[in-house]
Order: C-alpha cells, then sequence, then structure tokens
C-alpha cells in the first residue's frame, strides 16, 4: 500500500528593513515582529539597507527569488524605495512601519503597534491599488512642489532624529522666513493654471493626520490635484493653519480636481519636490498614473 504524504510550503517573506529609520528607536519593535512571524511558521529572510536608495537594488535583484511576499520594512521613504524596486511585478508588498511619519499606514488604516503589524502580514490580504509615476519613480502617496518641499529638501537629519515630525514644522517656519513668492505653472487637459503651492495626491492624507484630497482613494485609477493660488507670508501660514485645522480642501482659494496626468513647471530650476515625504528631484515634473496596479497588504 503506497501512502502519499503532502507538505504545505511555508510562505516566504523578504524583509528589506531600513535599520536607521526613526532614528533607530525601532529595533525592539521590529525583533517583536520578526518573532511572531517567526511563530506563525513563516520563513523570514531580512535584508538591510546600508544607503539610500539601497532599497530599491535589494527589491529589484530578489523580487524573482520564489519569495511569496516582499516587506519594506521603515519609513515611507523606504517604502517608496522597495516599490521602485519591485514594479511592476504582481508580488504582494507588505509594510512594517517603522518611520517617524508612517503615512501609508495611516491611510490604509494600519496600526503601528508591532501585534497589529504582524497579524496584517500573516493574513495577508491584499488589495490592488493603483500608483503614481513622477518622471520615472513610482509613488504611493503624493508629490509636491512648493514650501512643503522646500521643507522636506532642507529639513536636518539631525534635529529630525532629536524630535522627529516636529523637525518638519520647524523646516516649514524657516522656509515662510527666508521664502521668496514663487509661482508654479501647472498644465493639466490642456489646461494652464497658476499657484504657489502644488500637491498631487494619491490619497486622502496630508502628512498621515490631515484631510487633503477627502474623495482619493488608493484603489481608483486616478489621482488628485491640489493648487493653493495665493501667494506671499501670510497666504503661506494661512494655508498651513487650515491644513492643520482640516479646511485645507474646502477653501475658496484652494483648485482641487480629478486628474490622470498633469505636469508641473517652475521658472527657478533649483525648486524641489517631495514624494511619499523624501527630496524627490527639481521641477520639471510630468506626473500619471501607473500602468499596472500593485498587491497591497492591508488590513481587514
Amino acid at each position: 500500500m503506497d501512502i502519499c504524504m503532502s507538505y504545505k510550503k511555508k510562505k516566504r517573506l523578504l524583509i528589506i528593513l531600513n535599520p536607521t529609520a526613526g532614528g533607530g528607536r525601532a529595533n525592539r519593535k521590529f525583533s517583536h515582529i520578526v518573532d511572531k512571524l517567526k511563530r506563525s511558521d513563516l520563513t523570514i529572510t531580512v535584508i538591510e539597507t546600508e544607503y539610500a536608495g539601497h532599497g530599491r537594488l535589494i527589491a529589484e535583484q530578489n523580487v524573482g527569488n520564489n519569495y511569496d511576499m516582499v516587506v519594506a520594512a521603515g519609513g515611507d521613504g523606504t517604502l517608496n524605495e522597495v516599490l521602485n524596486g519591485i514594479y511592476p511585478h504582481q508580488i504582494p508588498f507588505g509594510i512594517i512601519p517603522l518611520g517617524t511619519v508612517n503615512v501609508l499606514a495611516k491611510e490604509i488604516n494600519l496600526k503601528c503597534n508591532a501585534d497589529d503589524i504582524a497579524d496584517c502580514l500573516i493574513e495577508s490580504h491584499t488589495v490592488p491599488i493603483w500608483i503614481g509615476v513622477s518622471n520615472d519613480q513610482y509613488f504611493f502617496l503624493m508629490v509636491s512642489a512648493g514650501l512643503d518641499s522646500l521643507s522636506v529638501a532642507h529639513v536636518s537629519s539631525r534635529l529630525k532624529k532629536l524630535i522627529g515630525k516636529s523637525a518638519y514644522a520647524l523646516s516649514f517656519l524657516w522656509q515662510v522666513l527666508k521664502s521668496k513668492n514663487v509661482s508654479y505653472e501647472v498644465n493639466e487637459n490642456g489646461k494652464t493654471h497658476t499657484a504657489s503651492n502644488v500637491i498631487v495626491s494619491n490619497g486622502r492624507l496630508y502628512g498621515g493626520q490631515y484631510i487633503c484630497a477627502p474623495e482619493a482613494r488608493l484603489d481608483e485609477k486616478c489621482l488628485y490635484l491640489l493648487m493653493a493660488t495665493r501667494t506671499g507670508r501670510f497666504n503661506s501660514i494661512k494655508y498651513a493653519y487650515l491644513m492643520l485645522t482640516q479646511q485645507y480642501p474646502y477653501c475658496n482659494s484652494v483648485i482641487s480636481m480629478p486628474i490622470t496626468k498633469a505636469i508641473i513647471r517652475c521658472n527657478d530650476a533649483n525648486m524641489p519636490i517631495q514624494i511619499d515625504g523624501d527630496y524627490g528631484g527639481n521641477l520639471p515634473v510630468e506626473i500619471g498614473i501607473s500602468e499596472k496596479s500593485v498587491n497591497l497588504v492591508q488590513p481587514l
């Protein structure tokens, strides 16, 4: 009598870890998550990044190596690196938010405690989402040009380690004090607009807690363009206040519309953009929607 035995193949997870995320304060949390994943009979491989951009290279080199999921562990910048390394591969993409702000985690309602993160990865519930593309770089959440992008481009990494996301607020105030009246030209659907600040958002939230584009959804093939039209220091502070008080998208001097493509230009060639919370190069930039979706692991 022949006895046939079948063995269930263990799921193999590749975790790409930024060990400096969150100022290096998340080591214990990460260890707890990995321990719980291993207890759930998952096979875990962890590769640490060693420099900016390394997450993308690791993902590119490993995405076809028979893993069942690629997981990015770090801040939103690390998640963006890994996204650009795996796209357009359809492998499930999980996240372990360890950064200063963790905007994507808040967008998908993933609680940032270790047990909830581990449970999300164990359950492996995926949702196809659409991502944006800025020139040749893909992004989960947003691209912006204006005082916020200047703040991101010039924020002190040392101060960021010391006081976390408050460093961005201080950088913003400094940019308000030293800024000149810069205007941006935005072309969409054959129309040209002028704005003092431009946000192209793929999700509802700005900074993880402020409503920016209330109708935006990651699973819809659409971006939202928001343009602040008034210039000057007073209006810059006013727009910041409106964002902090959840009123920004409803202001009558903020133009908002759904788009699939836009081009942002500026006469000053040194004006930066921010992509998913990190410096993303300088203008001009062409923004659109990805041709394929990404299978993002999300809470049930």
